[in-house]
């Protein structure tokens, strides 16, 4: 295939792949490349990921996740070894002076059973994903070669990749293309997708430190948003030993006077923090960028993460928009290469993420807005609003919550739900994660019996359609909390202990849910017709045994 010898993630040399061709080439290896890489060795299909650096990037560009992405990372059997070395405790201050005008807890998750937000060092959170890749033979990457060309046909596309150091161009061939290549993506490029959207020109400025305090793992993490009109900013702990510090750039001010011994101790001084007693690891200057991408697929090139979209740092979303990037195609492409029917589904992938993707965006701009007031008057106006509000019941228990942000509902026009939805439908919402109870009495999490497949979760009065389970649809049989007597659980049955799946069924009225392999709800039983049901059958690809999650 090539003269140029694949690496991996490690630096450790790879058997050349055993021909030119593969179901899918990913090109990127960052947190949305390395997460879609382990969905589909997951799925076993065949993929080739080719990134520019043949080792993990040092600079912790990005510092959070949240729920949705933890979601996905636990079913690929990551999330656990993620904990260990991620701050999961998290508390996010808005300060202006010595005031704090609003404090707000970060680990709700809506019942999805997972933290709700986790701070990382992103290239420990990288090797983690890299290591995840090792478990599945079907996936290979190539370190060294950037993709500088590309076409397609009805059946393929072709990347051509040339090696970074030097030496002769070669080609790989796949049925599909993922681009998780960044805001400058060349794949991007290379199809003709324009990326339109807005250049912030004010500056800021980060700096990394090593820390001068102990945070272990299991330690709170204190957030703080600097929301000063004289010099807005962010002052996070970090885990393994780091401390981030960012500031505006103010007029007069260049990133390479601050990044003097000088300017250095300047701007720490502003935080407390003794330039002499800690070490600084690195620090850059940055300006931000609000674009996304015209279309998101070219035949059978798609685009996901930065490739895709570019939102502002503030909400820290960028590394979870692209893992439910990656969360929404893989297993559509998956029933585009298994099925008959599949091949449907990925039209509706950008129609399901890219309002989300909006939303956040604003979402982000929203706190951008709280943070970077331009007067003392407005500041002092707005502290004095959001204390008042935190103090009116309800309304305080939402703003200090999870409320502020925008609940991930995928975008259901165009998307692959039940066309006949009923009021209240849940199609396109989460099914939520609770504990649920077996026959041994030993509460699992429902992910773990869900697997990786379609599957229909239902009550008594509502068992799977025949159609569905002829076709390899899984069901998941639920008793209610308060038919059980003794606790005693039924051998193949399940126990939603906690009543959240019953509540969240009854808010709809429905008795049982079609589950897509996302997690997301196709429909309640009360709204699928026959065509529904059609639909569904000829895009299933049967459930991989649980073992097959992580072996």
């Amino acid at each position: 295939m090539n003269t140029h010898q694949p690496i991996d993630h490690t630096g450790m040399p790879l058997a050349a792949p055993s021909g030119n061709n593969v179901d899918v080439i990913i090109v990127g290896l960052g947190p949305t490349g390395a997460t879609a890489a382990n969905l589909l060795g997951q799925r076993g299909i065949s993929t080739l990921i080719v990134e520019r650096d043949d080792t993990i990037y040092p600079r912790q560009r990005a510092i959070a996740s949240d729920e949705d992405a933890h979601r996905v990372w636990q079913g690929l059997g990551l999330l656990e070894g993620m904990l260990k070395t991620m701050s999961s405790d998290i508390r996010v201050h808005f300060k202006h002076g010595k005031r704090t005008f609003v404090s707000m807890q970060g680990n709700e998750s809506r019942d999805q059973g997972v933290p709700g937000t986790a701070f990382y060092h992103q290239p420990e959170l990288e090797r983690i994903l890299r290591e995840g890749i090792r478990r599945f033979p079907t996936v290979q990457v190539m370190g060294g070669v950037e993709a500088v060309a590309l076409t397609q046909d009805a059946n393929s596309a072709t990347v051509t990749l040339r090696p970074v150091e030097g030496g002769p161009d070669q080609t790989v061939t796949g049925r599909y293309v993922i681009a998780c290549d960044g805001g400058s993506s060349s794949i991007r490029k290379l199809v003709g997708i324009g990326l339109p959207g807005r250049h912030i020109e004010e500056q800021w400025f980060d700096i990394q430190l090593r820390a001068w305090y102990d945070l272990p793992p299991e330690a709170p993490l204190d957030f703080t948003f600097i929301s000063d009109p004289k010099r807005p900013g962010v002052d996070c702990p970090c885990p393994m030993g780091y401390h981030r510090v960012e500031f505006r750039v103010n007029k007069g001010e260049t990133v390479e006077q601050l990044q003097t011994e000088a300017g250095l101790r300047g701007l720490l001084a502003e935080r407390g923090i003794d330039y002499d007693k800690v070490e600084i690891f690195r620090s850059w200057g940055y300006t931000f960028h609000i674009r996304q991408a015209e279309r998101w697929r070219d035949g059978r090139v798609f685009l996901a993460g930065d490739a895709a979209h570019i939102m502002p740092p503030f909400a820290g979303q960028g590394v979870s928009s692209g893992v439910r990037d990656v969360a929404n195609l893989c297993w559509k492409l998956d029933a585009a290469l298994s099925s008959a029917g599949g091949s449907d589904l990925l039209e509706s992938y950008e129609p399901e993420r890219r309002p989300n993707v909006e939303q956040l965006t604003k979402f982000s701009l929203g706190i951008g807005g709280i943070v970077m007031l331009g007067s003392t008057l407005a500041s002092n106006m707005r502290d004095a609003a959001f204390m008042t509000a935190a103090k009116i019941p309800l309304l305080g228990d939402w703003l200090t919550g999870i409320g502020l942000k925008p609940l991930y509902r995928l975008g259901t026009t165009g998307g692959f739900f039940t066309r006949t939805p009923v009021r209240r439908s849940l199609r396109g919402d989460f099914i939520k994660q609770p504990w649920v109870s077996v026959a041994n009495h030993t509460p699992v999490r429902l992910d773990t019996v869900l697997g990786n497949g379609w599957t229909w979760v239902g009550f008594p009065e509502s068992p799977i359609p025949e159609r569905l389970a002829a076709a390899g649809v899984a069901e998941i049989k639920l008793d209610y909390a308060s038919s059980i007597a003794d606790h005693k659980v039924p051998a193949g049955r399940y126990v939603d202990t906690e009543r959240i799946l019953e509540r969240q069924m009854r808010r709809s009225r429905v008795h049982g849910l079609l589950v897509r392999p996302d997690r997301f709800i196709f429909g309640g039983d009360r709204e699928l017709t026959s065509a529904d049901i059609e639909r569904v059958a000829s895009a299933v690809v049967p459930n991989l045994p649980l073992t097959a999650q992580a072996s």
